[in-house]
């Protein structure tokens, strides 16, 4: 390579040429003056299969140079040492606040989108973060929002924020659409991907007896038609039951709709080998589908959700005593439990279903990307799931350096190249994102191999992530050496479109 050449991987996308030959003309030069250098670290980009000690140049808020000389820069970076890669992308957050984005930031997360539950009107995602956003983030548009607006003509933009003033007993997750609300809705889905909407959030296990066989079809035919795609909680029978995801896979096939499964592993349970089959059997039928997991063996939810309305116990082969109240860490009996659903049907719980055998089955799946399910984090005194805290240094601690069942490469691949590569067609601004190459957005983590790691557990949840030296967001330092720089916002909303 000469002196005046950017290392841009294999360049076989057009958009990094056109924007290197007519945007940029830097050179990465010694001579050229960046704001912000990161010399000397391990770039790894798996985008274009890059891994080796380079220094990366930014100007305003993009990589401009990815170079094997040093460059000069007003302000630089040391990475000796450390790993400097795409900021890690959650495709499955709905920690969207301020408390929320400290921590995920902290993992390494610099955009979190909210796309299983989403909001309506989507801007609404903003609401609890105002001006004061670290990292980037965006939401799909909400259909269960959509549902309560056509069926009792009520705002609930955001289904996981709404607490104690909302039930799951209302209209929207209980009631059967006629022709004509079916209608009504659809126009409500083409307003919500209008508006900026990362395709559709789909809670279909919430909505288990209000969604027809025909308003669905209806759903799948509206979005295959707007190529928008659905991020589905898929319905759950018995544990390990796949017809919940059978269901959208001959949907997708009749109607040619994309789909992502949220929180694979979660639903598939003991049938995860079965789970993991039907993707790759849909993948080679040609149906655009892709899945997510977390690296936790419990879940999370509101203890209102429609599941526990059936016979969870069954779905979920556990009991009472297997469930955390997430505010207080107490287990309950039966007699809490029933207290606890009629006051607070709101209230956060985590249950301990999972298996770390199924979980690391999902996790070395091609087919497979990261998402913490992260739940929304207002205030310490509440406890919450740890996925929120620790999910992505989780799979670099457990998975790769641990267990080792994951390369590094692979590793990060899932957790910013792929989900950037999987909303590329619904949002194109993610062209830029997962990947450190010239012209991509300047999202990056820098963070040490050896000693990264997630320290939130049930118990003790809002302990933030070590070893993660440094976060870059939109060309902006927020996390430097583990702690975040104060008054910095550079975090903005994505949209779709």
């Amino acid at each position: 390579m000469t002196k005046n050449q950017f290392v841009v991987g294999h360049c076989t996308q057009a958009w990094v040429c056109v924007l290197l030959a007519c945007i940029f003309s830097i050179q990465a030069s010694a001579e050229t003056s960046f704001d912000l250098v990161i010399a000397n670290g391990r770039v790894i980009d798996p985008a274009s299969s890059t891994d080796a000690m380079l220094h990366v140049g930014i100007i305003d808020n993009r990589i401009v140079a990815v170079s094997e000389i040093p460059l000069s820069g007003t302000e630089t970076i040391d990475a000796k040492g450390k790993v400097v890669t795409a900021g890690f992308i959650d495709l499955h957050s709905h920690a969207q606040t301020q408390l929320g984005q400290q921590f995920q930031v902290r993992d390494g997360v610099t955009t979190a989108l909210d796309l299983e539950a989403g909001a309506y009107p989507v801007a609404a995602v903003a609401n609890n973060i105002s001006d004061q956003a670290l990292i980037n983030f965006g939401a799909s548009a909400s259909y269960a929002s959509m549902r309560a607006k056509v069926l009792s003509n009520t705002e609930q933009p955001y289904i996981f924020f709404a607490g104690k003033s909302f039930s799951f007993k209302d209209a929207a997750f209980t009631k059967q659409m006629d022709e004509a609300e079916i209608a009504r809705t659809m126009r409500h889905v083409g307003l919500g991907i209008d508006q900026g909407g990362i395709g559709i959030g789909l809670l279909l296990d919430y909505l288990d007896d209000a969604v027809s066989d025909g308003e669905l079809e209806a759903l799948f035919t509206t979005t295959a038609d707007r190529r928008a795609p659905l991020f589905i909680h898929i319905r759950r029978g018995i544990a390990g039951d796949p017809s919940g995801l059978i269901e959208v896979i001959e949907l997708a096939k009749r109607t040619g709709a994309s789909i992502h499964i949220c929180h694979l592993s979660a639903s598939a349970m003991g049938g995860i080998d079965n789970f993991l089959e039907l993707v790759d059997e849909a993948l080679v039928a040609g149906v655009d589908i892709s899945a997510e997991s977390y690296p936790y063996n419990a879940g999370s939810t509101s203890i209102g959700a429609d599941v526990f309305n059936r016979d969870w116990k069954s779905i979920f082969g556990i009991t009472y005593s297997d469930v955390q109240l997430a505010e207080t860490g107490e287990f309950f009996t039966k007699a809490r439990w029933d207290e606890v659903r009629a006051e607070d049907p709101g209230a956060t719980i985590i249950h301990h279903y999972g298996r770390e055998d199924w979980t690391q089955r999902a996790m070395v799946s091609s087919a497979m990307m990261i998402g913490s399910d992260a739940m929304p984090i207002f205030s310490k005194k509440i406890k919450s799931h740890p996925r929120a805290i620790g999910t992505f240094s989780r799979v670099l601690a457990e998975y790769v350096r641990g267990s080792k069942i994951l390369s590094l490469s692979e590793a990060l691949a899932k957790m910013s190249y792929l989900p950037a590569k999987r909303l590329e067609g619904v949002a194109p601004k993610f062209k830029r994102k997962g990947r450190i190459q010239p012209g991509a957005d300047a999202d990056i983590v820098i963070f040490d191999v050896d000693s990264i790691r997630d320290r939130a557990t049930y118990d003790q949840p809002y302990s933030p992530s070590t070893g993660i030296t440094a976060v870059i967001v939109n060309g902006q330092l927020v996390v430097s050496q583990g702690i975040i720089v104060p008054n910095v916002f550079p975090g903005r909303i994505v949209i779709g479109g």
